[in-house]
């Protein structure tokens, strides 16, 4: 089965790629790597990939807004996700952190490293799409550095390395595994029969997009009104603009709930259909 990773090896996405790998053995998985989330995405759907991984959210830098975007305009649907600790470390063509004159970056590490580089004195800062990225571009060149994950500075011997760089100890990002085809009422029956085989274990988890059909005072709180009165559990709402209009926007929402409130939570989402137009990303197992 082909799996869409966002590459090159070594990426935080290869180690979550990796890690699910180990935990389905019994699928025989053929990674192709893409250099931006964009080309993931598109591997998967209309590509020939089956699968993909795509970084979500990070405990330091929130969520990642272009996969958000893109978990809507395209016919996706989420099945899995995985969590991999993430730490970074500086490696640099440089003897001391006082030669640094270019550091290379990934956009989504400098938000979870901003202590650090801004502790960094007159010192020019390129941004990249990728952490391996950054850690080629560094290659020879004199007074460049660069923030890399932890992990590629293992090896490094001759070249000058700060261990830990990272705003937080406890730092994490979760990816999400995705796959062709949108979420339906069969897949509702696929979930909860293979729960009833696995005993009914653990918590279900369901992304879904909500986009009003109309503009109009008190939306969030209508929204936010119908899943109170079920008992039904938000653990994030983040609003994206629809692109359409200025200051109109549409809503991304993760429900977390117990296996037993799958059924509530799908009529709840059935019912918010007479105002709102409604997209389930997924329904899978929350990770434990």
């Amino acid at each position: 089965m082909k799996i869409a990773v966002l590459g090159p090896k070594g990426t935080f996405s290869d180690k979550a790629y990796l890690e699910y790998e180990k935990k389905h053995k019994d699928i025989t998985f053929e990674p192709e790597y893409y250099p931006t989330i964009d080309e993931v995405f598109s591997a998967v759907c209309p590509g020939d990939c089956q699968m993909g991984i795509v970084p979500v959210e990070n405990t330091l830098d929130g969520y990642v807004q272009r996969t958000l975007d893109l978990l809507l305009e395209k016919e996706l649907q989420i099945v899995d996700e995985n969590m991999v600790e993430v730490q970074f470390s500086l490696v640099g063509n440089v003897c001391s952190i006082e030669e640094i004159e270019k550091l290379y970056v990934q956009f989504k590490a400098n938000g979870q490293c901003r202590q650090f580089i801004n502790s960094l004195n007159h010192v020019k800062i390129i941004s990249t799409d990728s952490n391996m990225e950054s850690f080629y571009k560094l290659e020879d060149e004199k007074g460049a550095a660069a923030i890399v994950p932890a992990h590629i500075t293992e090896t490094e011997r001759d070249r000058f390395v700060v261990g830990n760089v990272t705003d937080a100890s406890n730092n994490h990002t979760r990816f999400l595994i995705i796959k062709k085809g949108n979420v339906d009422s069969d897949r509702v029956r696929e979930f909860k029969c293979d729960n009833d085989i696995m005993g009914k274990k653990g918590k279900v988890r369901v992304p879904v997009y909500i986009m009003p059909a109309t503009d109009r005072p008190g939306i969030l709180f209508e929204i936010l009104k119908s899943f109170n009165e079920k008992q039904i559990n938000m653990i994030s709402i983040m609003s994206r603009p629809t692109k359409q209009e200025l200051g109109t926007y549409n809503f991304y929402i993760e429900i977390d709930g117990a296996y037993s409130q799958l059924d509530v939570i799908i009529d709840t989402l059935r019912d918010m259909k007479e105002f709102n137009d409604i997209k389930i990303l997924g329904i899978y197992n929350e990770q434990s």
